[in-house]
């Protein structure tokens, strides 16, 4: 049985482009049936949900047309949109974002370079459409519009796809046809495949810092409440405070490892599943001996640092006289834990770089492969 997958594209460009021609043309969707009933007028993304196949359900974000003068507005509404999609979770993300120009209007105005840079930030993959390349005389338009779009943009060459939507029959009597729809296709499951090598790392080193920073506080808290005033150096409680910091910490760095192959296998699930049901095989055939990265699970080292460095230097430095005594005993103690939790919340970061580094050569060596060019 075929898995069903869902994908989430988002349509931008300013009013006359052609993007519900160019949707129609590359989904195969009467998009004007499918959008009865939407408001006409304002600002705002509409949301479609189309099935192109009983498999595939493709949830399509557009709008009426971007407009120039409310340029500030359209970023902010835009950013809140790709911030709600940037997320852990590959299913939710906008896995395809298309800006459209149309090559008749011979420029790319100020307006479109910015609404494309806000559209690209955290490693968004977008694809720039410009649309009506099949009037006459347009091909110089075409190749300025390009240089001024790769020079103002992060936007590469083979990312701006030349379109004609619609067969059509010259006054000369030539017949004229469709084009562009291929290399679309291609681009969107390309781009799939870099926008997971560029975002998965970055989605495992927050959420490894979040696990790390929750495994600091923690054990903070129990420093605080644990060591106490009357007793503040007990041997026997320094070595179940330190096993307890120290098996935590594994547990942390064994959550991550763990986190970095789920991310993996995940994202790669989800492209195999897209691109079988989107148009045609994969591109990248992501074998199970490849699945899972070779992530080397390091072992944090055990020691009593901290039990040592009180034992060597604090009945040393400080003279027990009454309660004074064991109360700067106490607040000595906590010092020197904090000293030693900060030295191991560092190294549990500099683990959780290396399964980051790990993991962004194992999704590079996926894509080393892949054509680039259609």
């Amino acid at each position: 049985m075929d898995k069903t997958c869902e994908t989430n594209v988002l349509i931008l460009g300013k009013t006359g482009v052609g993007k519900t021609s160019l949707f129609n043309y590359i989904f195969g969707v009467d998009l004007m049936k499918t959008g009865a009933g939407r408001p006409v007028t304002g600002m705002g993304l509409f949301e479609e949900t189309i099935a192109l196949n009983p498999n595939l359900l493709l949830h399509l974000y557009d709008s009426w047309g971007l407009e120039a003068d409310k340029s500030e507005s359209w970023k902010a509404l835009i950013q809140k949109a790709l911030d709600q999609h940037n997320v852990r979770e590959i299913k939710d993300w906008f896995h395809t974002i298309i800006y459209c120009l149309s090559a008749k209007a011979a420029r790319v105005e100020d307006f479109d370079l910015e609404m494309i840079n806000t559209l690209a930030k955290d490693g968004n993959p977008v694809l720039v459409v410009l649309t009506h390349c099949d009037v006459m005389n347009v091909k110089p338009s075409i190749e300025a519009m390009r240089k001024v779009i790769t020079e103002k943009t992060s936007v590469q060459n083979q990312d701006i796809v030349e379109v004609s939507n619609h067969a059509k029959k010259l006054l000369s009597g030539k017949q004229t046809e469709a084009f562009g729809k291929e290399q679309i296709i291609h681009r969107i499951k390309v781009n799939l495949l870099g926008s997971i090598s560029s975002k998965m790392p970055k989605i495992l080193e927050d959420i490894g810092h979040q696990k790390i920073d929750q495994w600091y506080r923690d054990c903070l808290e129990v420093v605080e409440k644990n060591v106490g005033f009357l007793n503040p150096s007990s041997a026997k409680k320094e070595q179940a405070r330190n096993q307890y910091f120290d098996i935590y910490a594994q547990d942390i760095f064994d959550e991550i490892t763990k986190e970095s192959d789920a991310l993996f296998n995940e994202a790669y699930d989800y492209y195999n599943v897209f691109s079988s049901q989107f148009f045609g095989n994969a591109l990248v055939e992501v074998s199970n001996q490849q699945k899972t990265p070779q992530i080397t699970h390091f072992q944090i080292k055990k020691g009593d640092k901290i039990a040592s460095t009180i034992a060597g230097t604090i009945f040393l430095a400080i003279p027990v006289v009454g309660l004074l005594g064991k109360f700067a005993i106490r607040e000595k103690t906590k010092a020197y834990y904090r000293e030693g939790l900060r030295h191991n919340k560092a190294l549990l970061e500099n683990l959780l770089e290396s399964c980051v580094v790990i993991l962004n050569d194992e999704l590079k060596k996926i894509n080393s492969g892949l054509s680039i060019e259609a």
